[in-house]
């Protein structure tokens, strides 16, 4: 082999073998350790590294999940409050374009601040929820605390059939605002000392204001026009004209930096693969490229001489499926799933052995 083939082709049988090889390793590095690149920077070389485990990917699932309830610290998206100056008899309110709203604060009042401890002589004492300023009355150490709570779910009973439970509405609205519908109609209310507010009346008023939390569409973040990009805290926008693709971070298989690895760097076990397999992509050139010429028939005086090329051929292509058949076997029993399986396994083991172990009895 090494007097019909060239230096030049046996070394790039060699070199077609690394990348072979080390295009199975790098597609396992993929399958096992993918969810881990996910959102990091694609200019990092992942080759021959190994990735902890940070749970980042299972986490903006949680992180979003939570973000839209309002839960947790580390979101990405700020949350903004403001609120909206309630009219007289105004029922539609506009919210203004490219709002994400996530809640609402409307909601019908706690009545317990409405009652004192006794609902015949409750101007005595104001109450707070549960806290109070005695101002003299001796029930505020008589009555019991049911006493105050009952009051004040009666009131609420009574409210609910006689009047209207604080509820809203939100509709989409024109060129990407929203309509927020308030129930019951904010009305004007008489307060004590004869002025009025925006409320129900009876002393129960609705507020004068209504706050809502929301996180803006525009932007960094949260603009599903950018859904791809919405993962890059950096991310700015495209320019005009910018022909770059992505924003930075990996975001699938297609662009986690994984290079070829150099002979120096890989193990004997991959040194013995990669010198089988190109000695079987030597076989084939050798079948193919040199005795295959004039279709293996080979011309000498008064005679004919027919060449082996079909069998290197076929020999060289059967040794090549064969060994990357016993590479993806083996990378596949190697898979960190399998691992975690064959730990698991061993500790059973280990487990049921020891049970067999008689207990020692300690003598003191």
């Amino acid at each position: 082999m090494g007097v019909e083939l060239l230096d030049e082709q046996i070394e790039e049988c060699l070199c077609e073998a690394i990348e072979e090889y080390s295009g199975y390793v790098n597609d396992w590095v993929l399958r096992n350790r993918l969810g881990e690149m996910l959102g990091l920077p694609s200019e990092i070389d992942f080759t021959l590294k190994y990735v902890s485990n940070s749970l980042y990917f299972e986490r903006s699932y949680a992180q979003d999940i939570g973000e839209q309830i309002g839960l947790g610290a580390n979101g990405t998206r700020e949350v903004k409050t403001t609120s909206i100056t309630l009219t007289a008899g105004t029922q539609d309110y506009t919210v203004p374009a490219n709002r994400e709203v996530l809640d609402i604060l409307w909601f019908t009042p706690s009545f317990i601040n409405l009652f004192g401890l006794d609902p015949f002589a409750n101007s005595n004492i104001a109450f707070s929820e549960f806290g109070a300023s005695f101002a003299g009355h001796s029930l505020y150490s008589v009555m019991p605390v049911f006493d105050t709570i009952m009051t004040a779910q009666a009131a609420e009973l009574r409210n609910r059939v006689r009047g209207s439970e604080y509820h809203y509405i939100l509709r989409p609205g024109p060129e990407g605002t929203k309509t927020l519908k308030l129930f019951p109609v904010p009305r004007n209310g008489t307060v004590a000392g004869g002025n009025t507010n925006v409320g129900i009346g009876g002393g129960a008023g609705t507020p004068g204001t209504v706050f809502y939390t929301y996180r803006d569409r525009s932007g960094l973040y949260g603009n599903p026009e950018f859904s791809g990009t919405t993962a890059n805290p950096g991310f700015s926008g495209f320019s005009s004209g910018s022909t770059t693709q992505g924003n930075g971070l990996v975001s699938g298989p297609a662009d986690a930096t994984l290079n070829y690895i150099n002979w120096d760097q890989l193990n004997s076990v991959a040194h013995t693969w990669i010198k089988k397999y190109a000695q079987a992509l030597a076989k084939e050139l050798l079948g193919v490229g040199i005795r295959g010429k004039f279709n293996g028939q080979l011309p000498i005086p008064g005679a004919e001489l027919t060449l082996n090329k079909d069998d290197l051929i076929t020999t060289g292509r059967d040794d090549q499926q064969r060994l990357l058949d016993k590479l993806e076997k083996d990378l596949e029993e190697l898979s960190y799933d399998r691992i975690m399986e064959k730990r698991a396994a061993v500790q059973e083991a280990v487990n049921r052995s020891l049970a067999y172990v008689p207990m020692k009895i300690w003598i003191y």
